[in-house]
């Protein structure tokens, strides 16, 4: 950006996933790029840009709450106009246009390319200077997410997905380490690859799955300290892919691998391709390929028709120590989604109570794996270094950001957020854990 003064100032809100992120930061960008410029806060702002999530309810119900919010904001400051995108416009934009008429644009996936002239519209410039749009990052200057591709042609009947983002839609290799030199560039320590189902790939435009072939790519650029894989689909993750992570010490030894159930009969209904018996036996493959890696994987519980003995099947599981990171989810009934008419709804209650005992179960695993590592010397890739105070907050490769357990270090003389430093694990506390750098 030149010295002149902006043409606006836009606030934004990102709510959602990362993959949701990455999307505005590509708007972000190419508003910036049109001489537009990020406010510090909405009172600030003359635009605001919110990017929405429809996935489950929750995320709608904070999706709608922030609109009603934002919107109020008109009426009291200087905001002039209010842009609302993503997945909840894709899939209601209809309703939302005609229940809350303060927003001023709706931006559907399709509308991105707008966004710069639906800007200009509500700031009434007659035309705004471009330069070539850049992707500002919004995340800590530590790590970024490339998103690989876009969309699920899986068929699970629990999720909205396919029917909001659509089939997959691969970007090439060529675009994806494009992208990952220009972050590179920044100094971000870390990479993290993102997608709707990462396994699958390139295998719309090459035929096959290629992420391996992506790895080895972006695995010889010159900078970040890891590239970690999120999103491991189960039913078609294979040994090969597994082998490549083992023996290219630039990926993190970290399987983000959503399982949802063990159970046969929840596997069944949740279309998930898989049966209990081959997620075990690759659950094995994994430990004895990459003996030092981390599993994280997500569940869901208190599915339509769950019995008390499907529970228990995956309690159990979760007690033999099968996972060392786990989230739970409560089933969200959808629309659009076969689950959203299937018979025997469990209670929400139920669901509740079963998501309780899940967690504690895990809550002992992961904190007698925990207690196991103190004493261990590992690399630690610095978020936040406060030199007053010598302290310093950080990840091991074993942990992704916002959703693992963090690393609390002592005695850091100095170290730049997306520095990597060797350090002993002291104590334990929690899901964190405390650490002394090795000389």
């Amino acid at each position: 950006m030149d010295t002149e003064a902006p043409l606006g100032r836009i606030a934004l809100v990102s709510l959602g996933c990362a993959k949701n992120l990455v999307d505005s930061e590509r708007l972000v960008g190419d508003l910036q790029a049109a001489g537009f410029a990020l406010a510090d806060d909405m009172g600030t702002a003359d635009l605001a840009l919110i990017n929405t999530c429809g996935f489950i309810d929750p995320a709608k119900e904070e999706s709608v709450d922030t609109i009603l919010k934002v919107t109020n904001q008109k009426e009291f400051g200087r905001l002039r106009g209010v842009m609302v995108a993503g997945c909840l416009v894709e899939r209601y934009r209809e309703d939302l246009e005609r229940d809350i008429p303060e927003v001023d644009r709706w931006l559907s996936f399709g509308d991105y390319t707008h966004v710069v002239e639906s800007a200009r519209e509500l700031m009434d410039l007659p035309q705004v200077r471009e330069l070539p749009p850049q992707r500002v990052l919004l995340t800590p200057r530590a790590y970024a997410y490339l998103k690989v591709s876009e969309g699920c042609d899986q068929k699970c009947t629990f999720c909205a997905i396919p029917g909001i983002r659509g089939r997959l839609v691969s970007r090439t290799i060529e675009a994806n380490v494009e992208d990952a030199r220009k972050l590179a560039a920044q100094g971000v320590g870390e990479v993290n690859l993102v997608s709707q189902d990462t396994t699958a790939y390139g295998r719309d435009i090459y035929g096959k799955p290629r992420l391996k072939e992506l790895l080895q790519e972006l695995t010889k650029i010159d900078g970040p300290r890891w590239w970690r894989i999120l999103y491991l689909y189960p039913s078609i993750l294979r040994d090969d892919l597994l082998e490549e992570m083992a023996s290219n010490d630039r990926i993190a030894k970290y399987i983000d691998m959503p399982l949802q159930h063990v159970s046969d009969h929840m596997l069944r209904t949740m279309r998930r391709g898989i049966n209990g018996k081959r997620q075990r036996i690759l659950l094995e493959s994994i430990r004895r390929i990459l003996p030092t890696a981390v599993i994280r994987t997500t569940l869901i519980s208190g599915f339509p028709g769950e019995t008390n003995a499907d529970h228990q099947e995956l309690l159990e599981f979760v007690r033999d120590g099968w996972f060392d990171r786990l989230g739970i989810f409560t089933f969200s009934r959808e629309e659009g989604t076969p689950s959203f008419d299937m018979a025997d709804q469990v209670p929400a209650a139920l669901a509740e109570e079963r998501r309780g005992e899940l967690m504690q179960a895990q809550q002992a695993v992961h904190l007698r794996r925990n207690e196991a590592r103190v004493g261990e010397e590992l690399d630690v890739l610095i978020e936040d270094h406060v030199p007053l105070t010598k302290q310093a907050t950080g990840r091991t490769e074993h942990d992704a950001p916002e959703v693992d357990g963090t690393v609390r270090l002592k005695g850091v003389e100095h170290a730049r957020p997306g520095a990597v430093i060797r350090a002993r694990i002291t104590a334990a506390d929690g899901y964190d854990l405390e650490a002394e750098p090795v000389e």
